[in-house]
């Protein structure tokens, strides 16, 4: 019998320390669990982190020192502050991704995100947003201003969508002057037989045959060695541009006539705008609109600067006072009413406007 109650007890203890050993197996599985969730879980927040972080890539011509680049990036800093650090900006300036036109295009594709562009090149991509490079519509830069942040500008920029781009706003390239190597020019007869640079649009061809000029389509890059060499005899630039690359070297004369305001489209690809969270396209909208009112400013004040340069340079300045525009607007008449049934009424609804 004390056998049997000892053999009972023993088998009793293995059975306690057997439950005991599969408690701690229990909890171990279970916590070996936790941990393994936990783990899924962190990395789960990681990615979910880091997907918030929306990365813009920016691509435009403008060198360090020019309008487009500090205004591109003060407006970079700021969308970025604004959104807390969910969007951040990889900018690439001075053409590194190509001339106006590849960028533009890669933005259309959607191999790039955003740039800014000057107008007359968005117009070979999107027709009515040319009405605005019309030589002599607008009257001074507070009517350009106006019609451009207003509902004509807004109903443009809306309709870019139509092409895959995303019209944020219009900032600045500037009032284009012309310069030249032969004379002075206070009137369109002083245009005659000029061989002016143009770009090749059948829109400025027509205005510089106008005022009796020979326009010649050509590159841009080619400007410089072409003015050296006599190929061509001046062309139209607004000082940032004329000071900022050099032309002022191989140019005797400047004449303030505001041949036409060149505004600049900041774009992004619609596809890309149209993903993005809705707080975050207000920001990039908003501040898009506020900082294109910074680099008109900016823009401004290089060309107080650039002008003092090309003077004490020697270049010869014709005041705007002493331009005959009203000889110029009326020469150039017969251009407006051949785009008015392209562009509709929108021609007379700007020059209407105050």
């Amino acid at each position: 019998m004390r056998k049997l109650l000892l053999s009972c007890l023993f088998l009793l203890m293995l059975a306690l320390i057997a439950a005991c050993g599969n408690g701690n197996e229990d909890t171990s599985a279970d916590e070996n669990s936790e941990d393994s969730s936990a783990g899924t879980d962190s990395k789960e927040d990681a990615q979910a982190s880091d997907e918030e972080v929306i990365k813009i890539k920016v691509g435009h011509i403008a060198g360090p020192d020019e309008s487009y680049s500090i205004g591109m990036e003060q407006y970079a800093e700021a969308v970025e502050e604004a959104t807390d650090g969910r969007v951040e900006f990889e900018i690439f300036g001075n053409g590194q991704l190509g001339g106006e036109r590849d960028v533009t295009e890669q933005v259309q594709l959607g191999s790039l995100d955003m740039s800014l562009v000057t107008t007359g090149v968005v117009g070979n991509f999107y027709e009515d947003v040319t009405v605005f490079e019309l030589p002599f519509l607008f009257r001074d830069l507070d009517h350009a201003y106006n019609v451009l942040d207003g509902d004509i500008g807004q109903g443009v920029l809306d309709g870019m969508s139509d092409v895959g781009l995303k019209g944020i706003a219009f900032w600045e390239n500037g009032n284009r002057h012309f310069t030249n190597n032969v004379r002075p020019i206070h009137s369109p007869e002083d245009m005659d037989g000029l061989k002016m640079r143009t770009v090749e649009n059948e829109m400025f061809l027509d205005a510089y045959k106008l005022l009796g000029a020979d326009p010649v389509p050509m590159a841009f890059p080619e400007v410089y060695s072409s003015l050296q060499q006599g190929v061509i005899d001046g062309n139209d630039n607004p000082y940032p541009i004329l000071w900022g690359k050099k032309l002022y070297e191989v140019q005797d004369h400047l004449s303030e006539v505001g041949f036409y305001y060149a505004s600049a489209t900041l774009l992004m690809n619609n596809d890309f705008y149209e993903s993005l969270p809705e707080d975050i396209q207000k920001t990039i909208v908003d501040l898009g609109k506020e900082y294109a009112q910074k680099e008109r400013e900016i823009n401004k004040e290089i060309g107080e600067k650039a002008k003092e340069e090309v003077i004490a340079d020697g270049m010869e300045i014709v005041e705007a006072d002493d331009v005959d525009i009203e000889a110029f607007r009326k020469a150039i008449e017969p251009l407006h009413d051949k785009y008015s049934d392209k562009f509709g009424d929108t021609i007379d609804q700007i020059k209407e406007m105050e």
